[in-house]
């Protein structure tokens, strides 16, 4: 049962669904900053919320990709894929670090004015961490497209 649960956490074609999931968070991610008509207290607060979650949930999609071979020794899988494992370690990384970003970029406007003063360029942190989704939504492209290719 353990191997069989791990087996689906690191198959592609788990990973791919993952993938499609996160293009339709950055999808709306994106839709509600940049098209949202709302700019009240409120929409503010909610964007922020929106990218600090946007940026977890791709930081947590980098660590499984990052660590997808310890992951296959925990769960006692014994498949060798070694360009695979590069692959999603490589790309791991870099979503790591793009996750990091959206969520640094998300608490620099949610910190108190008393110690960061963001008061009227909230919206300049907050388009920055859309831009840095919409790397991440390209280069989650070029991960799918070389995830299908193998």
């Amino acid at each position: 049962m353990k191997t069989w649960i791990g087996r689906i956490c690191v198959h592609p074609y788990a990973l791919t669904l993952l993938n499609g999931a996160l293009f339709i968070l950055a999808y709306s991610s994106l839709k509600e900053t940049w098209f949202g008509v709302n700019h009240s207290e409120d929409h503010l607060h909610s964007l922020i919320h929106i990218w600090e979650g946007y940026g977890t949930i791709v930081l947590g999609f980098g660590v499984v990709l990052e660590e997808r071979k310890a992951i296959k020794q925990v769960f006692d899988i014994k498949e060798n894929d070694q360009k695979l494992d590069e692959l999603t370690h490589d790309y791991g990384v870099i979503f790591v670090m793009l996750g990091l970003m959206i969520e640094v970029l998300a608490w620099l406007v949610k910190i108190p004015n008393e110690v960061l003063n963001t008061e009227n360029v909230e919206l300049v942190f907050l388009n920055i961490a859309a831009f840095f989704s919409v790397v991440t939504v390209i280069l989650q492209f070029r991960f799918l497209l070389r995830l299908l290719k193998r």
